[in-house]
């Protein structure tokens, strides 16, 4: 079985103190989606690969959508958009 994240390093991935993070544990599972936690028992424990995929798809601080590489500049208009996939990918 692999490592488990602890409550003060799930806290510390989403930018709050292990404290907050007791205290809204339940709110966030039901508000943000964040995975509950694989004990509950004692120490509080989270699985590694749930809890990574759930920081890169649904954290509200997350930077871009989980399976993009970049993300794309809006386009102001058709024009612009046939400019830009012009440019990017020729004349065809």
């Amino acid at each position: 079985m692999s490592k488990t994240y602890t409550a003060c390093e799930v806290a510390e991935a989403i930018g709050i103190t292990p404290d907050t993070l007791r205290r809204t544990r339940q709110w966030r599972q039901r508000e943000d989606m964040m995975p509950a936690p694989i004990s509950e028992r004692g120490r509080l424990k989270w699985e590694r690969t749930g809890f990574d995929t759930w920081l890169r798809r649904y954290h509200p601080l997350a930077r871009s959508p989980a399976n993009d590489a970049a993300v794309m500049p809006d386009s102001r208009s058709i024009e612009d958009q046939r400019r830009q996939l012009a440019a990017e990918y020729g004349n065809a």
